[in-house]
């Protein structure tokens, strides 16, 4: 049986040899780049928003509330991940600022303040989409009272209850998510 699949494979012309073989890896070729997801860095941007919320609620922990937190006392006290810092400024993975504070600027948190925000600005519709709805794990979503995603569309609000909920399907972040996009994490 061997010997006739050699003879047979000898006598075969070469378009026929190898031209079935080169045909199949270049099907596979093309289906692994198609079905490949580009990775654009979402993971270390998931954990810099981990690291920075962890950082502010240890800063913070034996203080009675969040009043003072804004960016400019996050890089002051060092609150940031070092990382996150690029010549004096708070970038996340993406390249793109990360504020502190209350609301889209970040502004200063007064005395009382009980809850915080930490606001990713810039990000593209592919990052707002992705970071929006990354699938963290219970203990992350445990410190979060809601996600604001901020456009030329206007103010999308998630929350615990109500029509858009928490944690943020992947079609709802595609349907809200646009252009430029402004996220904030609200936290208690």
């Amino acid at each position: 049986m061997k010997q006739y699949f050699f003879q047979k494979w000898k006598t075969l012309p070469k378009y026929q040899k190898y031209g079935l073989p080169v045909l199949i890896l270049a099907v596979v070729a093309v289906t692994l780049l198609c079905l490949r997801k580009e990775d654009i860095g979402t993971d270390k941007a998931v954990e810099e928003l981990r690291q920075f919320s962890q950082n502010i609620r240890r800063f913070y922990q034996n203080r009675p509330d969040y009043w003072g937190l804004n960016t400019q006392t996050a890089v002051d006290k060092q609150i940031y991940p070092l990382r996150m810092l690029k010549d004096g400024t708070p970038k996340s993975h993406y390249g793109t600022p990360v504020l502190a504070g209350s609301g889209p600027n970040g502004d200063i948190l007064m005395p009382g303040a009980r809850n915080f925000d930490i606001i990713y600005k810039d990000l593209n519709r592919r990052q707002c989409i992705e970071l929006s709805s990354y699938k963290f794990d219970e203990k992350f979503w445990l410190g979060i009272s809601g996600v604001s995603i901020i456009n030329d569309g206007g103010e999308t609000q998630f929350g615990w209850s109500g029509t858009q909920t928490l944690p943020i399907a992947e079609d709802a972040a595609e349907k809200f998510c646009k252009g430029q996009n402004i996220l904030i994490w609200h936290y208690e």
